[in-house]
């Protein structure tokens, strides 16, 4: 052994006397303690529990605050009580109790442990109680200022004050989410928790506080948001699957026990839940952007929370997790985690921009995650992989004769600073050391959970006992409980039957509808049963928790979402059917398109026949509008109506028939927390429409009454007065001229200025009804956009691309006006704020047309995720463009001639827009569904063969489509080139980019996206995404070029290619790039390829970028001698297409081909 080698392990011995001072130096050795498990027959039952019970006592409940019931997260603290570590402290206690359920003399054991445990819990609410005007804050602002606190002061459980505390992490979801759990689970096992109806509120307003997970970044259950500890939050999949299953789990749960009444029921959100539970899965195996996999989701799918019973997913989860993270001595929590690190300065809250490169390989590993690993499985019935993992535990406990049984669980081992460099060249080759329990005090966190295995292992407790609510079980195989309240029953076989009641706003429509054969009834005719709007029922819900006492103002006005508008509610003594808000008058304008508004009914019912996981059947209420049956769609609407009857609809089974027949099997929600006294309605019940004018037909509606030559910057020239006048004719004979003028007068004065008593608000809103009757979609995008209206439904569909890894970048860069790229989700009144102020304010209608295009992308990126393969930012106002060229394609004739290539006509089957729709010069003329048909056969690429290059080169640089593996192959290209990538002008380094991100993170594929992102010409775009593309070809087939002297620039390339062009071709010109453009980018002798591949491969050789000399003449010749002769004769010739061909053989035959994997087409 070498003198450093000997250092390093004398050193190493030192460290583990000074940890395990003498005999307790033996840590693996721990047959004695667990001789008592082995051989029960030399043992009893109350011996058993009672060693458990003595081990509670020492490493849990000594430690436990006598005043405000929480546990400290080491056993030496003195000061600070830990959230997360109390639940768990108070489940080992919980457990205890509950083995002790099975003697016949408890010896008043039992009642202790689960009197503790209560304690804790109480002491957590009570903690919280403290912050109800911060729970209140939260529902409007998600913000770590208004988060609940994760941790206390330990003796008085009020909040902390140091300067440490107020940048500390407290926005973790899971927590919240973990208490609600525990909490369910405890309850129903017949504790006693909660006490008042104040504290039922308040555990009501918890709910609230985590029903919207799915867009609040948090910082996860590690407390430190992104893996780069920079006190950036993020969405973590950890914290949703822990909120998705203690929502399934508390919803319609009574806190009083068997015994309470429906004032101390909870509600949630089932929409809310659904989405959480979209996001969680969608993210899966992923925990978060920055990072790839987690330990903390072995905690997520697994005991405590078991959120997924899908066994696939479950595996692939876990599988990842373990195969990346386990080392000899437990797992690591994530890659490049400096917890516990000697490389880490525990001075500092945050990490430096760079730090996180140096905790790469030696992170320390943690043996809580085997007992979890175990644990689960023995939940599960997999005893035999739970006893391996068991066995790998017990040869990391370390020796305390202080404890009975003589041994504790470390929270982890480190590696020892003087074997960091080896470790880190060869993982897994060095022997890591624990943390000294006896210098911090032990982990109790991870204690509770050892304790809690030894039961479950022990036989001393079963599933049931620990999981009375049986999460660990599937949803269909959880035993039945009769509840009054609509709980999460769980999947039936198959999807259920949709009931659907078909409501008519007036007898003359109904009367119409017969006549086809079609049964509707009208809102008299299901009378004492009343049909409400959506939004009248919220404002009952705005009952729900609200506490005066506490200063809680109850649920938030969030929207009912198509499964919570699928149950019957009993409110007041009367009994309400909700229509979806796809029929509200006054919602956003796309469903006012016929063709929008079927598409949506088809997809609601399949969407609430696949989601819905409640007792009974669900009911759709239709309601049925003149201004929407009537007109070109009626045949459309008529074979919906059709396929209804029928029994089939996308084939989901529905049952049409009379609300009263549909009432014995639909689920109803009995609503007891609020009486008619509490709620003041400022929306109408839907009643029957008694105006007499006949049923409105294409005719009546006056089809191309728009206004189109009227020009607003004429009506601004107009003074008041004559503004005043126009407005008071109300002529919507000339619709636009009407708008124009009561936003000029508004922008004047203010919205509430009366004009023959109505407001200009009023006036712009009656006007935006009447567009949306008329069809005149330019208008009504124009009103609406004045309105600020906004679409329901718009942070969900932000955040399912979110979750995809996708980033979406609003507005549209010009005066005044600026383009923000969204990386995580946001609150929906700041989304539409900013939606708003990123688009110019002299056209109103783009912000609103916008809004199309995320509900688009999202709906398109559900059903069919590969459209949007190699897309990763979604930028709108390219997006709007692609539409405009697609637009201006189909009024293009097939006598045009582009670049030698002929046009083909435009059809509808070619480009997704009818026939109707090719008269419109402009994309705000289009419909809302021909928005929707473009967007698919943009993304999909349908029928793109017919375009030219240029059109081709042009859409893909607008749509940010990128070859496969585009991004790993520029991380390549960076790793060997030495001084850089110069990237549309702005410059990429190779360090400390390398060592600060990771080739599978998706952190450095946003990073190249952003530099992309200032390139204001789509095509130019795609032609650097074609160079990159060329290069990387390059380096993977001739892995001896490395660029070592010089940086790469991309745009210098391309201009040195298009100049090469230029010279063969003969084009004086050489500003104007339009000429390259419009080459094929895959020819052989004439594309864009051929002259980029020319000039990357003259780069190579003017700068000898060879990390080795090449010797193609033989072992026996002096290959430098001969290659600097060559190099000296040799003449490139510039007019030969296939001159780069004269490098090498072996280049001739690669060079040539690279457009092979470039090709995005």
């Amino acid at each position: 052994m070498s003198g450093k080698q000997s250092q390093h392990g004398s050193s190493l011995l030192r460290r583990r006397a000074k940890h395990m001072p003498g005999t307790l130096r033996l840590r693996r050795l721990t047959q004695a303690y667990l001789q008592p498990f082995e051989h029960p027959e030399n043992t009893t039952l109350v011996s058993k529990i009672d060693a458990v019970y003595a081990t509670t006592q020492e490493l849990i409940l000594k430690y436990q605050s006598v005043t405000s019931g929480l546990f400290p997260r080491y056993s030496k603290d003195q000061d600070v009580g830990c959230v997360k570590d109390s639940i768990y402290c108070a489940m080992a206690c919980w457990a205890c109790s509950v083995a002790y359920k099975r003697l016949d003399d408890d010896r008043g054991r039992q009642t202790e442990l689960r009197q503790s445990a209560v304690k804790t819990m109480r002491g957590i609410l009570f903690c919280w109680m403290q912050q109800s005007s911060t729970l209140d804050g939260f529902k409007t602002n998600n913000s770590n200022e208004f988060a609940l606190h994760a941790r206390f002061d330990l003796h008085t459980g009020m909040s902390l004050t140091t300067p440490t505390d107020k940048r500390y992490g407290h926005l973790q979801m899971d927590l919240i989410a973990l208490y609600l759990l525990t909490l369910v689970q405890m309850i129903s096992a017949g504790v006693k928790v909660i006490y008042t109806h104040h504290e039922v509120n308040f555990v009501q307003n918890l709910v609230f506080y985590i029903e919207r997970t799915y867009r609040t970044p948090d910082f996860g259950m590690w407390e430190r948001g992104t893996r780069y500890n920079n006190g950036k939050p993020e969405l973590h999949a950890s914290s949703l699957g822990m909120v998705k299953a203690a929502l399934e789990a508390i919803n319609g749960f009574n806190l009083y026990g068997s015994n309470g009444t429906s004032a101390s029921v909870i509600y949630v959100d089932i929409d809310g839940h659904n989405r959480n539970r979209t996001t969680f899965e969608t993210i899966l195996p992923r925990e978060s952007n920055s990072k790839n996999t987690d330990a903390s989701l072995l905690l997520t799918l697994g005991w405590p929370s078991f959120a997924t019973h899908d066994e696939q997913l479950f595996e692939k989860t876990v599988k990842k997790c373990i195969r990346r993270l386990e080392g000899r001595f437990g797992l690591r929590r994530f890659h490049r985690d400096g917890y516990r690190s000697e490389l880490e300065d525990n001075s500092r809250c945050f990490y430096d921009e760079h730090e996180t490169a140096q905790f790469q390989g030696v992170e320390s590993q943690f043996p809580m995650f085997l007992a979890i690993i175990s644990l689960t499985a023995y939940i599960r019935g997999n005893s035999d992989y739970g006893e391996v993992y068991w066995n790998k535990l017990q040869n990391l406990l370390v020796s305390d004769e202080s404890v009975p049984g003589g041994f504790v669980v470390p929270e982890c081992y480190c590696v020892d600073e003087l074997l960091i460099e080896k470790e880190r060249s060869s993982p897994n080759s060095t022997d890591l050391y624990a943390l000294d329990h006896q210098e911090f005090g032990h982990h109790l966190w991870t204690n509770a959970i050892y304790i809690i295995l030894m039961l479950k292992r022990g036989g001393l407790i079963h599933s049931g006992d620990i999981d009375p609510i049986s999460r660990h079980l599937p949803a269909s195989q959880r035993p039945k409980l009769f509840n009054r309240h609509s709980a999460f029953q769980g999947s039936m076989e198959g999807d259920p039957v949709v009931q659907v009641a078909l409501i008519s706003e007036s007898s003359r429509l109904q009367m119409m509808l017969s006549t086809y054969g079609i049964t509707t009834q009208t809102p008299h005719e299901v009378e004492p049963i009343q049909i409400w709007p959506s939004w009248r029922m919220v404002k009952v819900f705005e009952c729900l928790g609200r506490d005066k006492k506490l200063g809680l103002s109850g649920r938030p006005t969030r929207p009912f979402g198509p499964l919570s508008t699928s149950k019957v509610f009993r409110v007041f003594g009367d009994t309400v059917l909700c229509f979806p808000l796809l029929f509200e008058v006054k919602d956003f304008y796309v469903s006012s398109d016929p063709a929008v508004l079927i598409d949506d009914i088809k997809r609601d019912i399949e969407f609430v026949a696949k989601r819905w996981k409640l007792a009974g059947r669900p009911t759709m209420c239709i309601v049925l509008r003149e201004e929407n049956v009537a007109g070109e769609y009626f045949d459309h609407i008529l074979d919906l109506l059709v396929q209804l009857k029928n029994g089939h609809v996308n084939g989901i089974r529905v049952r049409l028939g009379r609300v009263h027949q549909l009432l014995n099997s639909c689920c109803i929600e009995h609503i007891d927390f609020a009486s008619s006294d509490d709620v003041e309605f400022d929306v109408d019940i839907l009643e029957e429409n008694q105006e007499n004018h006949q049923i409105l037909s294409r005719l009546s509606l006056k089809d191309g009454i728009d206004d189109e030559q009227t020009l607003e910057t004429d009506v601004a020239a107009k003074s008041d007065h004559e503004l005043y006048e126009i407005i008071s004719k109300d002529d919507m004979e000339h619709p636009r001229l009407l708008a124009f003028a009561i936003w000029q007068l508004w922008s004047r004065t203010n919205a509430d200025l009366l004009v023959h008593n109505f407001t200009l608000r009023e006036r712009m809103e009656k006007v935006y009804r009447r567009s949306c009757q008329l069809h005149l979609w330019f208008l009504v995008r124009y009103c609406a956009g004045r309105l600020r209206k906004a679409m329901n439904s718009l942070a969900p569909a932000i955040t399912n691309m979110l979750v995809r890894g996708k980033q979406v970048t609003l507005g549209e860069r010009g005066k005044g006006t600026r383009e923000v790229s969204l990386l995580r989700p946001i609150a929906p009144a700041e989304l539409v704020s900013l939606l708003f102020e990123c688009c110019p304010s002299d056209k109103p209608q783009v912000a609103v047309f916008h809004q199309e295009l995320i509900s688009a992308c999202s709906d398109l990126m559900s059903h069919d995720p590969a459209a949007f393969d190699g897309v990763l930012t979604i930028r709108l106002s390219w997006l709007s463009e692609a539409i405009a060229m697609l637009l201006n394609y189909v009024r293009t004739t097939g006598a045009m001639k582009i670049g030698g290539i002929g046009a083909t006509p435009p059809t509808p089957h070619t480009t997704g827009i009818p026939q109707s729709e090719f008269k419109k010069t402009c994309i705000y003329d289009l419909s809302p569904t021909v928005v929707k048909d473009v967007v698919r056969a943009l993304m999909t690429r349908h029928n793109w063969h017919l375009l030219t290059p240029l059109q081709t080169r042009r859409l893909n640089g607008a749509l940010n489509r990128m070859p496969v593996n585009f991004y790993d192959r520029v991380w390549m290209i960076l790793e060997r080139s030495k001084h850089g990538i110069i990237i549309a002008g702005q410059f990429l380094p190779q360090q400390p980019t390398l060592s600060d991100m990771t080739r599978f993170e998706l952190t450095f594929s946003y990073k190249i996206e952003s530099m992309l992102s200032l390139i204001s010409h789509p095509e130019y775009r795609q032609l650097l995404v074609e160079l990159l593309s060329i290069v990387a070809t390059i380096l993977e087939r001739n892995h001896e070029i490395m660029f070592k002297s010089a940086k790469i620039d991309c745009d210098d390339l391309i201009k040195r290619a298009f100049e090469l062009y230029a010279t063969q071709e003969g084009i004086k010109d050489k500003t104007d790039l339009t000429p390259f453009y419009q080459l094929e980018n895959q020819a052989l002798t004439t594309s864009t390829a051929t002259y980029l591949t020319r000039t990357v491969v003259e780069l190579i050789l003017s700068g000898r970028h060879f990390s080795q000399m090449i010797n193609i003449f033989g072992p026996n010749v002096n290959a430098e001698e001969r290659f600097r002769e060559r190099s000296s004769n040799f003449s490139y010739n510039k007019s030969g297409p296939g001159s780069s061909g004269t490098v090498t053989p072996n280049t001739t035959k690669r060079a040539s081909t690279p457009t092979d994997d470039c090709n995005v087409q």
